[in-house]
């Protein structure tokens, strides 16, 4: 048996273990086995072949960068782009809660279904939320925005699901931290140009709007979703997809159920048991925007300052996710000590902004009509919207690591799917308790002060997992392979299952 004829039925890092318990799932890790897509010559212009994977991440990002990047215009102005929070917070409440259910599911459905499939209909519901907000301008029907809100968390749990594993896997090892970086940026760009929408619609409203975004808006937002949720549906198969490396993202060869899905994931959890460690960094992940959105930007500045404070934080996100890629792949390090290196400079960074930012939360009143409100010709505008900025600028930083660091704990999209999942699972849930906190009146000091230490914390908790089983490389030797013996495995080439999403 060849080289190439091994890596292509040999499972992950060299052994056989797996294929003969379960020979439906064959990932290869093995580098040089197949071909990349060769490219093509325009004018003198290399392009890309549309089966490459860093169009497939462009792709991916785009896909995000109208859903997710237009729902989080909508919560960054604060209170949904309404007067108050309130029905922000009741609408987010039932959101993430669907979200962290079906988040256990979530797995299973994308190695089911496809990518293509569970990223369609993990868009679908972010156009919903965004008419029910439409709606409620018309009507003040809160039950329709609540119905909106459990639609866009159960497309939420499948769409994060189908971005963690797809972005993560697509990549080859030494470089990660670039697709991650790829898929902020662009991903980050959609909330740059989603935020462009309520500064252009809001502009003039000076302090005369009530401190509500207008119809155009949420039409806006509404229409940029749906057409990010069919591009979902235009992406290569993923199992078709040939690493940089010339490694392959996955060989399917049995279509499993849906139950064998579930099996696959639970075992995938026994066997990782150390992901714990993890936890408080996923949990971290996104309790802080409550704060960020509800009790600073929301309550501090004007509507056209909350929008316009969007858009430069948007734009600061993409510079983020760059200067991390420079401590995730290209320093000179094994990936150990870069990952040490790299969780140490998000730490300073936490701490660096939050000790801005508890300046500025102790200026922070709330109960300010419009007119008293921080404007964008105001003198202590700058000095305020530089904190919110740079809390966006840690918050690429944070959820950037942590894409890296699921990607660097394996190359298998079963496991990656599990680890995504996980990772939103725990924003669900702490978004519940943030959302739930400033519902019932919570101080902004008390979530100020708890949004700090759980972001703080997060890195320390990460510090056993990098000591002891993260590994320098999770590719198989292709030199150990010649005689060895491994299990004859129906490849996919010419099967029925490369017709599978």
């Amino acid at each position: 048996m060849t080289t190439v004829d091994a890596a292509r039925t040999l499972s992950v890092g060299g052994h056989n273990n797996d294929a003969e318990k379960n020979p439906s799932v064959v990932a290869v890790d093995i580098a040089h086995a197949y071909e990349l897509p060769k490219p093509y010559h325009i004018w003198g212009v290399k392009i890309w072949a549309y089966s490459h994977p860093r169009v497939q991440a462009i792709m991916l990002g785009t896909v995000l960068f109208m859903t997710v990047g237009m729902f989080n215009v909508i919560t960054f102005i604060g209170g949904a782009g309404q007067q108050t929070a309130w029905l922000s917070d009741i609408s987010n409440i039932a959101l993430y809660t669907v979200f962290s259910v079906f988040c256990f599911t979530a797995p299973a459905t994308l190695n089911f279904f496809g990518l293509r499939t569970t990223l369609c209909a993990g868009g679908i519901g972010y156009a919903a939320y965004a008419a029910s907000l439409w709606c409620f301008n018309h009507t003040g029907n809160v039950p329709f925005v609540i119905f909106g809100g459990c639609w866009c968390g159960w497309s939420a749990a499948l769409l994060w699901c189908a971005e963690g594993t797809a972005i993560t896997s697509f990549a080859s090892e030494n470089k990660k931290g670039l697709y991650v970086s790829i898929f902020w940026s662009i991903f980050q760009f959609g909330v740059v140009i989603g935020a462009a929408i309520p500064v252009g619609q809001n502009w003039n409203a000076g302090t005369s709007n009530n401190s509500r975004v207008g119809d155009g808006t949420y039409v806006g937002l509404f229409v940029l979703m749906l057409t990010g949720t069919v591009l979902g549906l235009a992406l290569y198969p993923w199992q078709k997809i040939i690493r940089e490396d010339g490694s392959r993202v996955m060989l399917e060869v049995n279509k499993k159920t849906f139950r064998e899905e579930l099996v696959i994931s639970v075992r995938v959890c026994k066997s990782h048991w150390w992901i714990i460690f993890f936890w408080p960094m996923c949990w971290a992940v996104n309790y802080y925007n409550i704060y960020q959105s509800n009790d600073f930007n929301g309550v501090y500045f004007t509507v056209r300052g909350r929008a316009l404070n969007t858009f430069i934080s948007g734009a600061v996100q993409i510079l983020s996710a760059w200067i991390l890629n420079i401590f995730t792949d290209k320093l000179p390090l094994r990936r150990r000590q870069r990952a040490f290196v790299a969780i140490c400079y998000v730490f300073v960074a936490i701490n660096v902004v939050w000790g801005a930012g508890y300046i500025m939360m102790k200026r922070t009143k709330y109960g300010l009509s419009e007119a008293e409100r921080v404007d964008v010709y105001d003198s202590g505008y700058a000095s305020a919207c530089a904190v919110y900025v740079l809390y966006g600028f840690t918050d690429a930083t944070y959820n950037c690591f942590a894409y890296w660091f699921i990607g660097a704990l394996s190359n298998r999209p079963d496991e990656l799917s599990v680890f995504a999942s996980m990772y939103r699972l725990l924003n669900a849930l702490c978004q519940i308790c943030a959302f739930a906190l400033d519902l019932n009146g919570y101080s902004k000091e008390f979530m100020f002060g708890t949004s700090w230490a759980f972001t703080a914390a997060g890195p320390i908790f990460v510090l056993p997992i990098i000591k002891y089983w993260l590994k320098d490389t999770n590719m198989g030797d292709a030199h150990a392979i010649e005689g060895t013996v491994v299990p004859e495995v129906q490849t996919v080439q010419g099967t029925e299952n490369e017709k599978k999403d």
